[in-house]
């Protein structure tokens, strides 16, 4: 390892005792993004870009050469192990994937290359080895999770180079489950109950990097405030995290962007959801259900095909009982499409709801589609002070539009007396009911009965 990254170091720049030539200087380039096909970041050996060893120059000028700063050495030689045969025909992707995750988790400042058939050296500008490590291990974690459907944290590993006195070179490694075992410690130690915090670097998104478990599905009960009773059920799903905060609905996914992801998770949602309402059903139960879905799973007609295929499997005597909660629908999509969408599912439930993704969201489409009703969704910690303007402005837009104002969050008397006086229709959240693994019956429900059910209920903790 040693010779391998004095060679490394060597061919950046030159014999630290003889006077580097100006010319002919090693240049690395990074893969040019294509809209096709990404192609296969280039090797050390392989064409040359003056930028790149200008970038990694600039980085190193100005450091003591016994800390010179944060490099590390990504292998892909598990991910090869695990792909075993398929490797020599899935090794290009798998390059132009390293590559892109690259490119998306490194700032501007910093500079990444390959080395080999299976390394890559990536260069920190600023940030310090232990952060650094958690970036490179997120880069690995997703590059499984692309190629194998999972991520294996003590198979990623990451070696931070490091000098020994006499400034001989070495390269230590650490797996993602030792640095996740570190962090956890050391915000243990600091009085702190959460997880590893991540600080996101220029160009990157926040990543999940606690190991959940396999999704699953949850019922919350819906109150409806005119008619007094616990009718409804939304189904979500729920992935539960050792030591931190369970996620629910689509926070379960790896990447919340990837189209296949979010209809795979609908169709789970959905199928888990029916065959719990069948089996309920059968056993004299009577409810309604919400099953949510993403207007990503619709918006494409493979995708919706699928989705069809699984409402269009619900035995007609549930069909009475379905509704449909569409998520994630654009600000200002055309009513026309919103209408195709929306006729698709009306022949297979009783209610089509839309969840508002912005505040003040118009709903002049929704209306035109034939949605019944709107849902806002409060955060964890809403007040009543600052959420009765927004509060009143759902109810208001509702109604200009024909819709049933809906809200879920509701944790406490005061949030339901707001919305009560507001006019909303239906309330969901800690007040009304918990998440609970099965459906009840139909059961009636007055205020009195939560004003004395709120009696055991805990605000949750702030920050």
């Amino acid at each position: 390892m040693r010779r391998f990254m004095a060679s490394v170091l060597k061919s950046l720049f030159g014999d630290g005792d003889q006077p580097v030539a100006p010319l002919p200087r090693p240049q690395f380039r990074r893969p040019e993004p294509a809209p096709a096909a990404a192609p296969v970041p280039p090797d050390m050996s392989a064409g040359h870009d003056h930028g790149l060893a200008v970038r990694l120059r600039r980085i190193f000028d100005g450091r003591d050469p016994t800390q010179a700063g944060s490099i590390h050495l990504l292998g892909l030689d598990s991910l090869h192990e695990k792909l075993g045969p398929r490797w020599p025909e899935v090794a290009a992707r798998v390059h132009a994937l390293t590559g892109k995750l690259l490119d998306q988790h490194l700032s501007a400042q910093d500079a990444w290359f390959r080395h080999g058939d299976e390394s890559y050296v990536v260069v920190f500008a600023y940030m310090g080895p232990e952060q650094a490590r958690l970036v490179c291990a997120k880069v690995m974690e997703e590059l499984q999770l692309m190629l194998l459907g999972h991520a294996d944290t003590d198979s990623i590993t990451v070696r931070t180079m490091v000098h020994e006195i006499g400034s001989d070179v070495m390269m230590v490694p650490a797996s993602l489950t030792q640095m996740l075992d570190a962090a956890q410690g050391r915000v243990r130690s600091a009085g702190g109950g959460q997880g590893p915090v991540m600080v996101r670097p220029m160009g990157g998104r926040t990543p999940l990097m606690v190991r959940a478990g396999p999704p699953q599905v949850r019922y919350r009960p819906v109150w409806d405030v005119q008619k007094q009773v616990l009718s409804l059920y939304m189904a979500r799903s729920f992935r539960e995290r050792e030591g931190r905060t369970p996620l629910w609905g689509y926070d379960c996914l790896d990447d919340p962007e990837d189209v296949a992801s979010i209809l795979e998770l609908d169709l789970h949602v959905a199928r888990d959801a029916l065959e719990t309402a069948l089996e309920l059903y059968d056993n004299r139960f009577r409810f309604f259900l919400s099953l949510p879905l993403h207007f990503e799973s619709l918006a494409a007609t493979t995708r919706r095909q699928e989705v069809m295929a699984t409402v269009r499997s619900i035995p007609r005597h549930l069909l009475p009982f379905m509704t449909y909660h569409l998520y994630g629908v654009p600000a200002g999509v055309p009513s026309g499409r919103l209408s195709e969408l929306v006729s698709a599912l009306k022949p297979f439930g009783r209610t089509v709801m839309l969840e508002q993704t912005t505040l003040g969201m118009s709903l002049a489409a929704a209306e035109t589609a034939g949605v019944r009703v709107v849902n806002m969704t409060l955060p964890y910690d809403a007040s009543v002070e600052r959420w009765r303007p927004e509060i009143a402005r759902l109810v208001t837009n509702a109604g200009r539009h024909r819709l049933l104002p809906a809200l879920e969050g509701v944790g406490s008397l005061e949030m339901e007396d707001l919305c009560e006086e507001a006019g909303v229709r239906f309330l969901s959240g800690d007040l009304i009911g918990e998440w609970v693994d099965v459906p009840e019956h139909v059961v009636r429900r007055s205020r009195t009965d939560f004003q004395r059910q709120s009696v055991n209920l805990r605000s949750p903790p702030r920050d």
